[in-house]
């Protein structure tokens, strides 16, 4: 039979076992968009996180589909109207999620948007600028994005023309595309879905202190149980 202490000592470990929470670190959404032929009408996530449901990558009513290979593709940018936009995101179901990065590729045809801001909006808030992308003269563009926001209960990501400037320089044309793709670390030989990345949000897990609490009243039972065992107490 083991000592009493080491029966303490496990007890005591296990307690503070149970009663921690760690946060689940890694894939938010992806969407795989090898093998699309670019005009679909929107691209729904391959992946989605427990807690979480996915919102389809989809293109406002403003924007025409296009052929694109390996992508979401759209025509019809050169108006700047409200609805020329492609968008993807989530619902949050659970616990609030910290985002940090997005995964992308993008692509301008010569008379595409040559600048597209990458707009945020979060649990239903306006939209902000994250960031404004140069797209070069009909070559992809590979990026991995800092979002670094919590989402509580909703994530839009939207892609929309910055102005009026052609990925060539002159104006966004009737024609002119941008779509949205698989990163690739290494300019085209392997590819990594569209994806957020990101963790269950920290205020979503207990604090340390409320853990040591919850472990040393437990081992404190625990530590009651041995003594009762070993008829330290009388009984009743």
């Amino acid at each position: 039979m083991f000592p009493r202490r080491f029966l303490l000592q496990g007890l005591a470990v296990a307690a503070l076992l149970l009663c921690s929470t760690t946060a689940s670190a890694g894939l938010i959404v992806q969407y795989e968009l090898a093998g699309a032929p670019g005009d679909q009408a929107s691209s729904p996530a391959t992946f989605t996180a427990a807690g979480i449901t996915a919102l389809p990558i989809t293109r406002g009513t403003g924007l025409t589909p296009n052929i694109g290979n390996n992508s979401l593709n759209s025509a019809g940018w050169n108006d700047l109207s409200a609805n020329d936009f492609v968008q993807l995101g989530f619902n949050v179901t659970g616990a609030p999620w910290h985002v940090d990065q997005l995964f992308l590729a993008t692509r301008s045809s010569a008379t595409g948007p040559g600048f597209v801001n990458v707009n945020l909006s979060i649990d239903g808030g306006a939209f902000f600028t994250l960031i404004t992308l140069t797209q070069g003269n009909a070559t992809f563009l590979d990026a991995i994005l800092d979002v670094n926001q919590t989402v509580h209960t909703s994530l839009v990501v939207r892609f929309v023309a910055a102005n009026s400037t052609a990925a060539n320089g002159g104006v966004i044309g009737s024609a002119g595309t941008w779509r949205i793709g698989d990163y690739s670390p290494d300019g085209g030989t392997t590819f990594v879905p569209v994806q957020l990345t990101g963790a269950v949000s920290p205020s979503a897990v207990p604090e340390p202190s409320s853990l040591a609490i919850c472990g040393a009243g437990l081992a404190g039972l625990a530590c009651a149980w041995v003594r009762r065992r070993a008829g330290a107490w009388p009984s009743v």
